[in-house]
């Protein structure tokens, strides 16, 4: 290995001291986290320390008259007991939520198959820490052609009028929804409410519809 130049300032030879702890196939160099470890490390030595006290009178000292490699091997076993059970239910646990992201999946409109709101459904932001949208839309259109009719939740028809401002329209030309449309609007409850979609009539048997 080549012998590295005197540093010019201190800034290089911080940059020469970083160079030297890095080898090939290290991981990088830990950056600032959250907790200190080895405070947390220490209070749990001392609470063990302190509840050697209280159950033996006494700290753990040497030449106490025990086999500190047997209880070195029964502790060591116990261990490797507590880190097979956190494994098994560890597994169990990441198991059970993939089972609870498919149930709260997206479908073709980007709802969710179970909670039928926008997604990612607050089941599925709890478990992957995504970060909800800033804001949900009011309406959403899908269209599948060729249309024929519009299907809307049932809550949603009151949403559509009003974004699209039609309840003023319908007073003055005293004409229906559907009539203003073209198409008939035919209530769907699978849809999401805000979820409109514009679509071929009898859409269930529709070659779009199928998966």
């Amino acid at each position: 290995m080549p012998e590295m130049p005197a540093p010019r300032s201190l800034g290089e030879y911080r940059h020469q001291q970083k160079q030297l702890r890095q080898r090939p196939g290290d991981q990088p160099l830990p950056t600032e986290g959250q907790e200190n470890v080895q405070d947390t490390l220490i209070r749990l030595i001392e609470e063990r320390r302190d509840l050697g006290k209280q159950r033996y009178g006494r700290p753990l000292h040497t030449f106490n008259g025990r086999n500190a490699v047997r209880d070195a091997l029964e502790e060591a076993l116990d261990l490797a007991t507590y880190l097979m059970q956190v494994e098994m239910e560890t597994k169990a646990t990441q198991a059970r939520i993939r089972e609870v992201l498919h149930l709260h999946r997206a479908d073709e409109i980007n709802v969710c198959v179970t909670c039928r709101t926008w997604a990612p459904c607050s089941t599925r932001r709890t478990l992957t820490g995504i970060t909800p949208p800033a804001a949900e839309p009011d309406i959403t259109v899908t269209t599948v052609h060729p249309v024929e009719e519009i299907a809307v939740h049932p809550d949603s028809v009151d949403a559509l009028k009003t974004r699209l401002k039609l309840h003023e329209v319908e007073e003055r030309l005293g004409a229906p929804l559907n009539e203003m449309f073209g198409f008939p609007i035919v209530h769907d409850d699978r849809l999401a409410p805000g979820a409109v979609r514009m679509r071929p009539r009898g859409y269930d048997d529709h070659p779009s519809a199928r998966p």
